[in-house]
């Protein structure tokens, strides 16, 4: 590890190195910028859900993007792990590789029919979120003006993916989206990264009631450190206290077995496509950083994945137990990913 962790004393560094930690949505470098998973390795994230293909993406472009990280795979062997099963968690912590789960943001990718989930389940893919913030053919996002649920062609894709062991994701989905998917659904779904609407009115972020519905299926909500979705104080950017007061919340609404982290952090964002992003979703466009504030942002204003290690401080310092701590740093979703995938 990194001197940053070494000059850490006491006990939280030693827990931070034991625990597996799986960030429930972690931002994708390009391919090229594989010395990224060098830092994620030093600063001891297990494992991350990363988004391969554009939340736009054709089935074509889907498939060649999926192509093309399986090329990368076996390139970079020696410290990257396709994660397909919770084994390969459990061995990329073991190796002290990094775990790579794929996952496509948008429901897009299926076309209009159910015979490409097995393709892409073959090429390694293991997450699918229904809906992005527009309207697809499985049903509404969040962004929507309306706010219909999945359409006959969605619960059929929601069944599917029951059948072939792949996890649904809906925080991105809209409100009656995301409780279709917990009623139509026979096994747990994740929320990967949203935060409670009742502490901040985002429509990004989860009612109080789809968060317990979730955690009565089993499943589990990954809080993010994403400023628009974090603003506890409307209009200032959020801290790792704001963000603490999130997640007490949350396990208070649920309990601890059903909240994990999907942090969104985005230490390289282009600013071309950046740019274009945030004129689609103004409401999503942060006002001051990326995520929430602290030490270790740099003088540019990018957030980096150290940031992890002032969660386990934090949770230490809010009195929650070891036990307590490892799942919610990853063991919740790896209990979650386990019972879905194998």
């Amino acid at each position: 590890m990194s001197n940053y962790y070494k000059n850490e004393k006491g006990n939280i560094l030693e827990l931070h190195e034991k625990s597996i930690i799986i960030n429930g949505l972690e931002y994708a470098p390009s391919i090229e910028q594989t010395e990224y998973f060098d830092k994620l390795i030093d600063i001891g994230i297990t494992t991350g859900s990363m988004t391969i293909t554009p939340s736009n993406a054709t089935p074509l472009q889907a498939i060649k993007d999926l192509g093309s990280w399986n090329t990368l795979f076996e390139k970079y062997s020696n410290k990257i792990i396709l994660v397909t099963k919770g084994q390969d968690i459990e061995k990329a912590k073991t190796q002290g590789k990094f775990g790579v789960i794929m996952n496509s943001q948008n429901g897009d990718i299926l076309g209009n029919t159910l015979s490409l989930l097995p393709i892409y389940k073959r090429l390694g893919l293991r997450i699918i979120q229904l809906t992005y913030y527009e309207q697809n053919l499985l049903g509404e996002g969040c962004g929507e003006r309306t706010n219909g649920g999945l359409s006959l062609f969605g619960i059929e894709v929601v069944k599917e993916m029951n059948r072939s062991g792949l996890l649904i994701d809906v925080a991105h989905s809209g409100d009656q989206v995301t409780l279709d998917a917990i009623k139509y659904s026979s096994a747990p779904i994740i929320i990967s990264h949203s935060n409670a609407r009742s502490l901040v009115n985002h429509r990004r972020n989860k009612t109080d009631e789809q968060i317990k519905a979730v955690a009565e299926k089993g499943g589990m909500i990954g809080l993010t450190l994403y400023s628009p979705i974090s603003e506890v104080r409307k209009n200032v950017r959020p801290t790792f206290e704001d963000f603490f007061v999130i997640l007490d919340y949350v396990v208070k609404l649920v309990g601890i077995d059903y909240v994990g982290l999907g942090l969104d952090l985005a230490p390289f964002r282009e600013r071309k496509g950046w740019e274009r992003w945030a004129q689609l979703y103004p409401d999503l466009k942060p006002k001051g950083g990326f995520c929430a504030r602290n030490i270790t942002t740099d003088k540019e204003g990018k957030d980096h994945p150290e940031q992890i290690i002032e969660i386990t401080k934090g949770l230490v310092a809010r009195n929650y137990s070891d036990k307590d701590i490892k799942k919610i740093l990853g063991l919740n979703f790896l209990r979650v990913f386990k019972e879905v995938c194998g």
